[in-house]
């Protein structure tokens, strides 16, 4: 995977993404990671020769954490490989990586993170609004940050 995330500055004038934009580029991706579900559900339904996953036990746990690793798969590739998600894009941000180096470890732990986040209702992306570069806590200590874009000219 190449790291296309990693320049120092985005090439077009840019911003730091206000959360709103942010949360924005979020439920559009939202469509998305229901489509890449989807598509993960035909494919174990396959190897299960049509049979739904039992509704509780172990099985049900494991299907879980591989929906999850497909939804994770998601983001990572996209920000690794582009900077930003489909979400992003239409939204004009982009994840700008002040560190180089290996791009799966900082991603995973920002999906983590962003998971821990909704599993909170949010809360923890509010932090943002406290930082004056409008980092998050994972932003901050993996030396990311999102900005938004602006139109040439």
């Amino acid at each position: 995977m190449t790291d296309s995330s990693k320049n120092d500055a985005p090439k077009r004038p840019a911003r730091t993404a206000p959360l709103w934009r942010r949360v924005a580029a979020l439920f559009y991706d939202m469509l998305f990671v229901i489509a890449v579900v989807i598509l993960a559900t035909f494919i174990a339904l396959v190897f299960t020769g049509g049979e739904p996953v039992p509704p509780e036990g172990p099985i049900q746990w494991l299907f879980r954490l591989y929906l999850l690793a497909w939804i994770a798969a998601y983001f990572v590739f996209f920000w690794c490989r582009f900077g930003q998600t489909p979400g992003m894009k239409v939204w004009r941000l982009l994840l700008i990586r002040e560190r180089s180096g290996a791009c799966l470890g900082p991603m995973l732990a920002r999906f983590g993170f962003g998971v821990l986040s909704l599993a909170t209702l949010g809360l923890l992306f509010f932090i943002t609004l406290r930082d004056p570069q409008r980092r998050s806590w994972i932003d901050d200590r993996q030396a990311m940050r999102v900005v938004q874009l602006l139109p040439d000219g």
